[in-house]
């Protein structure tokens, strides 16, 4: 009986929790938040991916095209896929990120082409050869 009584003068008060503020006033320095890709440098060679204990990045290819996804839901802001980006195409955002009410809803999907290396042109050997000639000591007879 008396866990009744408890019960019902609960309901009565109503809700004992209080809203939070929209905006955090102070972010530690060390704070690592989202992780941003710059697709315009990214080459798809899919590190972030392998290092990411988690899975947060999938990198799939198919021939020279590929997409990088990141689901924030599953990261851990651990940073290993910032320190193991190789071109440093990776950062990591440090404000807070924005609210949302949907599952998913702060994943990111980039789909892009990868970039192939360039290589440079060899010089054309018949070019060198008289530069070669030229170079060479006469001897006097």
């Amino acid at each position: 009986m008396n866990i009744l009584r408890l019960i019902v003068k609960d309901l009565r008060k109503g809700t004992a929790s209080y809203k939070l503020p929209h905006a955090h006033e102070c972010i530690n320095n060390q704070y690592r938040g989202l992780v941003q890709n710059d697709a315009e440098r990214c080459v798809g060679c899919g590190a972030c991916a392998y290092v990411c204990p988690t899975a947060a990045i999938v990198v799939k290819r198919d021939g020279d095209n590929y997409s990088w996804a990141y689901d924030p839901g599953k990261c851990t802001f651990c940073g290993r896929c910032v320190e193991r980006c190789r071109p440093k195409t990776l950062s990591m955002e440090s404000k807070l990120p924005p609210l949302y009410n949907s599952e998913g809803g702060l994943s990111m999907i980039l789909n892009m082409v990868r970039k192939r290396p360039v290589k440079p042109t060899a010089a054309p050997a018949a070019a060198s050869a008289p530069a070669q000639e030229k170079s060479e000591p006469k001897e006097n007879a």
